[in-house]
Parts: C-alpha cells; structure tokens; sequence
C-alpha cells in the first residue's frame, strides 16, 4: 500500500467531526507534508472531509454516490414563481404530492398527508384545513391570504405560498417538473457504478509490483497515476506478459480515454465497446483518480435501466408507443408533435422513427443489447399531419459485434426517406 492510500485509510477511519491537518496526518503517519496535502485535497474530492471557516478541514459523513433528485417546497415554489407568505423553515422539506382543493371541506381531507401541497384558491376553509393537515399551500390567482393563516403556517413550519398564475397553470407546472425529476433518477450516472477504493499503480512501479498487487486483489488491470495522482494509463496482464519483473510499468502502460464522475453510463459505453477497452478510469475535476468503471458493469446497469425505466414521458417514449407492427413492417401515423415549423415531418421525428424500428428489428433476432453508431438519413419527399407511413427494415449484414440495417419509409406506395444505420452489439 502506498502512502498517498495509507493516509486515506487513515482519514476515512477517522470519528466524524474530527480535525484534519497536513501536519497532524505529516507527524502521526511519517510522510512528507507534500503527500498529506495531495491526500488531504483527494480526501476532500471524494466528500471525506469539508473546510470549514471556523474549524478548519474536519471529517465529515460521506454522503452517498446516488444522485438525490428531489423536489422540495422551496424548487415547487420557483416553479410556480410564487411568493413565500409563511412557513420559511419547511421550503427544504422534500414534496411529495398535490391535490387540488376544488372540493366540499369534508372531501377534502382524505386527500391532505404530511408533506403533500394543497393547491387552491381564495378559500380560507380550505387552506386552513390543509395547514390543520400538514399540509403545504399554495394559493392561486393572487389572492389576499389572511393573517391568521400565515401565523399558523409560520407557526407549525409548513409552507404558505401564493402564486399569480391560475389552477390549471400551477398544475401543470409542476406536473411537468415532477415527470423531469422521474427522468432524471433513470439517468444513471458513472459515479453510481465506479469502484472508489481500487488500488493503482504508479509509474515507477516495476513489473514485480504489479504481480504482487494482482496477487493481492485478484485483480488483472490497474490503472497507473503520477506522482500527483493524476492518471496517466492503464496496465493489464496482457501488458507485462513475457516481461522482465524489474520493467517499469510507465514502459508498458497503454493511455485510454478517462470519464469524469457525472457522464452518463450511456455517454462512455459507445466508446468503451468501440475501443476495445474493459475498464475505463474515473477522475474528479482535476483530473486525479478517483476509481475506475468496468465493461460489464456499464453494460448491466443499461440493460437494468431499460428493464426497470419507470418513465413514459421522453420523446423517445412517446414516438415508440405511436410505432405499430404490421406484418414484416412498421406503420406510425403523423401527428403535430413530429412536424416542423412548415409543417413536413421533422428530421428528428424521422431519425427517431428509424432508431426505434432498428431496435425492435434487432429485438426480434434476439441482439438486444444494441447501439446505434451511425445513421446515414436521406429525404426524398414531404410528409404531412395525419399521414400513414410504413416502414421497411432489413437486416443486410450482421455478425457477432455488429449489424448493417436498411430502412425505407413508404407514403401511399412512394418512397419518402431512406436510410442505412450501422450498430455495435454487445
């Protein structure tokens, strides 16, 4: 273990709130000030400890990797544009639900809970039965809100708000931001799936290292950092075969591409399949290491994400569900949603429409784990609203990595578009 991971180790075993300093972590662990700074500032990228003004640096709670997109009465509030009347201290507090209060006061307490949001207008009744029902409000239409309301709200911590906009318009402002955020949480990011602990090389280390490092993780690829940390290539078992044991391994490294921490899984899948590589290394802003990611596990967590996507709101989403099977082709109706400004289907529409047919194309020969590489589109004629179009998949070249697909897109018997797509599959 160098001694840029023992002090790590260090920091890490360390009681939350406790003080970090470079000559503190210098004197107990016999290293150079130079070494406990470097470990100090990598310790801070990856949320071990904070530098606080009063205190200085001190260990903090590493807060988890998992993106946490959430709305809370404070964003509902941006949302709406709407003016904060009371209940300051419950803005931070995660929504969950809202209801609208066009109802009878009796009816609507079955729809009050514990951080929902209650929608209504110039209803005094209604808005104190949802504050009663720890509930948030949101008045519409600008309304006057009268003080006992807001002294209550203030009072119990539970947002008041009042908004210019109309019902309709609050409504679907935020129905609009909730279906982003559920987006947002199928996104999955690099940093939800990289390996932070795993141990590196430098580029001084020798052959011998590397062998007595693999024979220490059961690990055959490592990545290897100057003495800055900063990752300068990638070493495997395949590099050092048939090498002496005192080689260093700067001689023998390769120099991959590197992925920081908030790419998405789908950005750096392409390239890794596409280059051949089977860990990519992590690196936080400046470029030092911060763990590496797998092929196989960029691949699963895909496939997982497909497979457990909760979202039917994208685009994407939404021209697959217009996309019918008719026999060996695909029929789509146009609707306003896939024109452009001069009424003809768009070229996005279309090159959605294709990638969406390739896939299921694919799906049928049983290649599921598909990507689109390139797409060579050609229009040959206009489309309107409410036109039938079909479809023509054929598959003219596939192997075990790859797949050549030709599709022609038919209106009343006249070819309208053309295109040819090549895939990788994995």
């Amino acid at each position: 273990m160098s001694k840029h991971e023992e002090i790590l180790n260090y920091i890490e075993k360390l009681d939350i709130g406790k003080q970090v300093s470079v000559r503190s972590i210098a004197n107990r662990l016999k290293v150079a000030d130079g070494t406990a700074y470097r470990a100090i500032k990598e310790a801070e990228n990856r949320g071990l400890v904070a530098v606080n003004d009063r205190s200085g640096t001190v260990r903090v709670s590493v807060k988890g990797q998992k993106r946490n997109h959430k709305l809370t009465f404070g964003k509902i509030a941006e949302i709406a544009s709407a003016e904060i009347l009371g209940g300051h201290a419950g803005l931070e507090v995660e929504f969950s639900r809202f209801s609208i209060g066009a109802m009878q006061p009796e009816s609507v307490k079955k729809f009050l809970m514990k951080n929902s949001l209650m929608i209504v207008g110039d209803r005094k009744d209604i808005q104190s039965m949802a504050l009663h029902g720890q509930s948030a409000v949101l008045v519409t239409g600008g309304f006057d809100v009268d003080q006992d309301v807001i002294d209550y709200a203030n009072e119990m911590g539970i947002p008041l708000m009042r908004a210019t906009y109309d019902t309709f318009t609050v409504a679907n402002r935020i129905s609009h931001a909730l279906a982003n955020e559920l987006i947002k949480k199928d996104i999955i990011t690099v940093a939800e799936i990289s390996h932070d602990h795993r141990p590196a090389l430098r580029e001084e280390d020798t052959v011998k290292d590397f062998m007595e490092l693999m024979k220490r993780t059961n690990l055959s690829r490592f990545v290897v950092v100057n003495p800055h940390r900063v990752v300068v290539g990638v070493v495997s078992m395949r590099d050092i075969a048939h090498k002496s044991l005192d080689t260093q391994i700067n001689k023998l490294m390769n120099y991959p591409a590197v992925a920081k921490q908030k790419m998405t899984v789908a950005s750096i899948s392409q390239k890794m399949i596409h280059e051949g590589y089977d860990i990519m290394p992590i690196v936080n802003k400046d470029y030092t290491y911060a763990g590496v990611v797998t092929k196989s596990e960029v691949l699963e967590s895909l496939q997982r994400s497909q497979e457990e996507s909760q979202v039917t709101h994208t685009f994407s989403e939404d021209m697959s569900s217009k996309i019918s099977e008719k026999g060996s082709a695909y029929t789509v109706m146009v609707e306003p949603l896939m024109v452009n400004n001069v009424g003809n289907i768009s070229s996005a529409a279309l090159s959605e429409i294709v990638a969406i047919v390739v896939q299921r194309t694919l799906d049928k020969r049983r290649r599921r784990n598909v990507i689109l590489e390139s797409m060579n589109l050609n229009v040959m004629g206009t489309v309107s609203i409410d036109n039938l179009l079909e479809i023509y998949p054929k598959v003219i070249n596939e192997t075990r990595l790859g797949a050549v697909v030709d599709i022609e897109i038919y209106y009343v018997n006249n070819i309208i578009a053309k295109a040819v797509v090549n895939l990788q599959i994995t």
